[in-house]
């Protein structure tokens, strides 16, 4: 089963915040405590998308994040991915020692990979603007 993760869901919320705010840099300790999380959480939620490219940050007393890109040019994979990690370890058997495969191709990982490579490719076309049906 695929779970989307809190992380994932509040970093949605985080890019509409954002979003909304234009080019002004939003302190990351404000946006945590109106969203009511941690900052410790938000702050994990941040470095993942600052590492995917879809957030940047400003540094100074008028510091903070904005977005890298527009909504439109973010796609929820980029999100997903930037939260939760790769696909590939949410939809994997791993290293099954149970498995009896014998070095055949296994019907069980074909299955997995199809999923995967649905969802990657459903994900890959939703934007975060099309989710939140904004104007930016």
């Amino acid at each position: 089963m695929m779970k989307v993760t809190r992380r994932t869901d509040y970093a949605v919320h985080l890019l509409a915040e954002l979003a909304d705010r234009g080019e002004q840099p939003q302190g990351l300790r404000c946006l945590a405590e109106k969203h009511n999380v941690t900052y410790a959480f938000a702050r994990t939620v941040q470095c993942g998308l600052l590492a995917a490219g879809i957030i940047k940050t400003t540094r100074g007393i008028n510091g903070g994040i904005t977005l890298a890109r527009p909504l439109k040019e973010i796609t929820l994979l980029e999100v997903f991915e930037a939260a939760q990690g790769s696909l590939d370890s949410v939809f994997s058997s791993g290293e099954a020692s149970w498995c009896d495969c014998d070095g055949e191709a296994c019907l069980v990982e074909q299955s997995w990979e199809g999923i995967r490579s649905l969802l990657h490719d459903h994900l890959s076309k939703i934007t975060i603007q099309s989710i939140l049906k904004t104007q930016t």
